[in-house]
């Protein structure tokens, strides 16, 4: 199955990230479509949670929320410390 990923919520923040780091981030959004239970919890204590999180280009990370009835990944935050 793949996933649809909404960016929508994270926009002004994907407009902010350098070039580098948009390519980093492609590929993440590229595993969220194919395997998006592949992230960490956001809680360790919930380990089968929907809001979880990924890492990309060393220094940023990603939460997002994984709404399984509707095909589709929401992201909820980005952080970039490049």
């Amino acid at each position: 199955m793949a996933y649809d990923v909404d960016v929508g919520s994270v926009r002004d923040a994907l407009e902010a990230l350098p070039a580098a780091a948009l390519v980093a981030l492609a590929e993440v959004l590229d595993v969220l479509e194919r395997a998006p239970w592949s992230g960490d919890p956001l809680v360790d204590r919930n380990p089968d949670g929907a809001v979880r999180t990924m890492t990309f280009a060393g220094t940023g990370l990603v939460t997002y929320v994984i709404v399984e009835h509707l095909g589709r990944v929401d992201l909820l935050q980005l952080h970039w410390a490049g």
